[in-house]
C-alpha cells in the first residue's frame, strides 16, 4: 500500500507540472539508463531548455540532481507508470528502453512524438526483438550501422520512415577521455559477460575464474545486471568461493567506468560492452566463442552482419569454451599488443560511431530542432 501511494504521488506531480516542464520529458526504467541520458538531458539544461526526468527506479541518480529548469519524479513500476504512459501529455519523450508499445508500456492516446537513445552501440537486429524499435519516431543512432539496419527492416516490412539522427556515443567519449594505461603491479583481467542462462557466467564461469587467479593475475568479475536479478545465488556463489583472494573484486554497477580502466584486458563472449572496452580504451579482448544470444529468429532477412560479429577478430581472439587450457596463452599473447593495435582501434571507430568528441554538442542541437516542429 505504501508503494501505492509513492507511486500515485508521482503521477500526481507530473500532472501538477508547469506546461514548461512537459515539452521535454526523459523517462529511465533503471538507474543503469541514467548514464546515458545524462549527456544529452545536461546539454539541454546548459541552454535554458526545461527538461522533467521520470524514473521507476528509487536509486536513479537522476533523482538526486538539482538544476535550474529541472524537475525529477519517481513513478515506480506499477499501476500508475502503465497511467502516466498511457495518457501522457507532452510534446517529447526521450528514453532508452526498448520494445515501446510491444509490451504493457504504450504510446500515449495524446501526441507525443518518441525518442530512443541507444544504450550500446551493438546492432539492432539479432540480440532484441524484431520489433524492438518500430515504435518511436526518432532515433538518435549511435553508429552507421544501426542507422542502415533500420532502414532495411523499414523497406523490407514496408514500415513508415522513421527521423534517424546521426548522434554518437556520449559513454565512449567519456572511456576515450579517461583513457590512460593502467599502473597495476600484476595484470588485471576483466571477466564482463553477457546475461542468460547459455552466457559464459552461468555455463562456466567458475572455472574462468579459477584459471586466470591461479595464472596469478588480478581478476574483477562484472556480471550484467540482469544475472544480478535473475542468477543471485550463482553470484553469490562465485564470491563466496573467491572473495578470500586479495586479487578478486565483485562489481555490481554496470554503469561503473572503473573496473573498464583499472583492467588490462576483457573476457567476455557477446556482451556490448566488448565494443565500448575495446573502442573506447584501446585494449584487447578474449571472447569465448558460445553461440550469440539471438531475440530476433529472423535477423538474417536484412543480410547484414551485426557489429558485433564482424568486430570480434579486429578487436581479439575467440576461444571455443571446450579449450579453455589456451586462455592462458592467449591472455600472455594479447597482453604485448603494439602500435597496431592501437592505430586498427581508431580506424574502427571512426568507421562504426557518428561525432566522435561531439556528440554532446550535435544531441541537444538535433532536439531543439524538432521542439520547433512541434506546435504550441
Amino acid at each position: 500500500m505504501k508503494t501505492f501511494f509513492k507511486d500515485f504521488q508521482g503521477y500526481r506531480a507530473y500532472k501538477k507540472l508547469p506546461k514548461t516542464y512537459k515539452n521535454i520529458v526523459f523517462y529511465s526504467e533503471s538507474f543503469q539508463d541514467w548514464h546515458h541520458l545524462k549527456p544529452l538531458l545536461n546539454g539541454l539544461l546548459n541552454q535554458q531548455i526545461a527538461v522533467t526526468y521520470v524514473t521507476s527506479d528509487e536509486k536513479d541518480p537522476g533523482l538526486l540532481k538539482q538544476s535550474s529548469g529541472y524537475r525529477s519524479i519517481y513513478i515506480g513500476k506499477g499501476f500508475f507508470r502503465i497511467l502516466f504512459f498511457q495518457y501522457l501529455k507532452a510534446k517529447m519523450m526521450i528514453l532508452t528502453m526498448m520494445d515501446l508499445n510491444n509490451l504493457e508500456l504504450k504510446r500515449s492516446i495524446h501526441p507525443v512524438h518518441y525518442v530512443y537513445i541507444f544504450h550500446s552501440l551493438t546492432s539492432t537486429h539479432m540480440v532484441d526483438t524484431e520489433q524492438s524499435f518500430d515504435h518511436y519516431d526518432t532515433i538518435l543512432c549511435a553508429g552507421p550501422h544501426q542507422k542502415k539496419e533500420i532502414e532495411l527492416r523499414e523497406k523490407n516490412k514496408g514500415l513508415s520512415r522513421k527521423n534517424l539522427i546521426s548522434y554518437g556515443y556520449p559513454r565512449l567519449e567519456k572511456l576515450i577521455q579517461l583513457n590512460a594505461l593502467p599502473d597495476n603491479d600484476r595484470k588485471v583481467i576483466l571477466l564482463a559477460p553477457t546475461w542468460g542462462e547459455n552466457s559464459i557466467i552461468n555455463l562456466i564461469g567458475m572455472e574462468i575464474c579459477s584459471i586466470i587467479i591461479k595464472q596469478g593475475y588480478s581478476l574483477i568479475l562484472r556480471p550484467h545486471h540482469e544475472t544480478l536479478k535473475r542468477s543471485p545465488d550463482l553470484i553469490d556463489e562465485i564470491e563466496k568461493n573467491f572473495s578470500n583472494h586479495e586479487s578478486f573484486k565483485l562489481v555490481k554497477e554496470m554503469g561503473d567506468s572503473e573496473s573498464l580502466l583499472q583492467s588490462d584486458l576483457l573476457i567476455c563472449d557477446w556482451s556490448g560492452t566488448a565494443i565500448e572496452y575495446a573502442l573506447g580504451l584501446e585494449k584487447p579482448i578474449i571472447f569465448i566463442d558460445i553461440p550469440p544470444r539471438v531475440r530476433n529468429p529472423n535477423w538474417n532477412e536484412i543480410q547484414s552482419e551485426p557489429l558485433e560479429m564482424s568486430i570480434r577478430e579486429k578487436v581479439g581472439s575467440i576461444i571455443s569454451p571446450s579449450k579453455l587450457e589456451e586462455l592462458p596463452m592467449t591472455i600472455a599473447q594479447l597482453l604485448n599488443n603494439d602500435q597496431t593495435f592501437s592505430d586498427r582501434i581508431k580506424s574502427l571507430r571512426e568507421e562504426f560511431v557518428y561525432n566522435l568528441g561531439d556528440s554532446e554538442t550535435v544531441g541537444p542541437e538535433e532536439i531543439k530542432k524538432l521542439l520547433k516542429t512541434f506546435k504550441n
